[in-house]
């Protein structure tokens, strides 16, 4: 029966392809589009998974993300620090300066200014390309992302041609003549702006009405010490909001999942790649279907029940959904790793591949439904009229 079911399939080519293609096409969108928004949602978080150092952060109560957020008085610093379970608390300032590369091009980078005495929240030591993270205690210094270096902050030469941005290049960050000391793999942000790591007393000078404020406070915990418990005495000691790591990354995603139209425009897209698909292969199944009665009709006069042709017509389904499945994410992938190295996001997750892959199940057996109803009135003597 299977190899029946199959030479049926595959015998009517423009057919087979028709479905394939449908199907395809369904699990391309819906895999594609899933993971562009898997890996859009993975930046809204990313300096906090850039900073494994941190187990605790504390904001304003207000905070929703990054970007949205007040500073911190110097004096809460003292508070967190006084806490039971507390074993160190460091500020963290998070500014958008504006740069003027070599090429004298202006260009907003999002800055962070660590610590000046622990230098926590700064990039780990295996994400630094090339360069040290100590070299940040000389004046006026900078650590870029190696990925704007090559990108956006590139510098044009004489000849015409550029370069990447290299150690000892200088950026005037707002007015101020700063020495680039080190690249870093550092996580895009949501804006695709350049990030760039300072002292904090040095980003201060920068970005005058900071002074000694602050927007993050992060905090390292004792061995046995209890994360919710600690984060609820910093809450009641500071008036602030603490949160594990884990914790604060939820809160950010879920202010973009549940607050902003990202979800919702990708949604739409993967809802049109499943009409298209199912559409595509639904009227091509039933065109398929209804060329080939005289041999479904065959085959029910040669004693063949319904129950047979109803297996028929699942096979049929079933390959015609692996196929457009592994094509359509096959093509997906080659997408993916083509985007590799641009400032789009792409992140293939698996639980992506487990949906598609439902939704062109679905899809198939839906086309199979569809057609079903007909071949179940086939009259067998149709085989015998002319």
């Amino acid at each position: 029966m299977i190899r029946t079911a199959l030479t049926m399939l595959v015998g009517d080519r423009s057919k087979f392809h028709g479905i394939v293609f449908g199907l395809a096409f369904a699990a391309l969108l819906m895999t594609q589009q899933g993971a562009i928004f898997s890996g859009i949602m993975a930046l809204v978080y990313g300096h906090a998974t850039d900073t494994p150092q941190a187990e605790v952060w504390i904001s304003d109560p207000g905070m929703t993300d990054f970007d949205t957020n007040d500073m911190i008085n110097e004096r809460e610093l003292d508070n967190v620090r006084a806490t039971a379970g507390v074993r160190w608390a460091v500020p963290l300032l998070r500014r958008t300066v504006f740069s003027r590369d070599p090429n004298n091009t202006i260009s907003p980078i999002m800055v962070l200014g660590i610590d000046d005495a622990t230098l926590i929240g700064s990039p780990a030591v295996e994400a630094m390309v090339v360069g040290s993270i100590e070299d940040l205690l000389r004046p006026d210094t900078v650590i870029i992302d190696a990925h704007s270096a090559t990108t956006k902050l590139r510098v044009e030469l004489p000849s015409g041609d550029s370069r990447p941005l290299h150690l000892g290049d200088r950026l005037i960050m707002n007015g101020r003549s700063v020495e680039v000391v080190g690249l870093c793999r550092s996580t895009l942000s949501l804006v695709l702006w350049p990030t760039a790591y300072m002292l904090r007393s040095h980003l201060s000078t920068l970005d005058t009405g900071t002074d000694r404020a602050f927007n993050f406070i992060l905090a390292g915990l004792t061995e046995r010490s209890d994360p919710r418990s600690v984060c609820a005495q910093i809450d009641a000691a500071t008036g602030l909001t603490a949160r594990t790591r884990e914790e604060f990354c939820d809160h950010v995603y879920d202010f973009f999942l549940y607050k902003t139209g990202i979800p919702a425009n990708f949604a739409i897209a993967v809802l049109l790649g499943f009409i298209v698909g199912a559409a595509i292969a639904g009227q091509t199944f039933s065109q398929y279907v209804n060329d080939n009665r005289r041999i479904f009709a065959s085959l029910k006069a040669m004693g063949m029940r319904n129950s047979g042709l109803m297996r028929i017509l699942l096979i049929q389904s079933s390959v015609s959904a692996l196929l457009g499945f592994a094509l359509g994410v096959g093509a997906a992938t080659m997408f993916g790793w083509l985007l590799e190295g641009t400032d789009l996001s792409f992140r293939l997750e698996p639980f992506l591949l487990v949906i598609s892959f439902v939704a062109v199940i679905v899809i198939s057996l839906a086309a199979a439904a569809f057609s079903l109803r007909s071949l179940l009135r086939l009259d067998p003597a149709l085989v015998f009229r002319s």
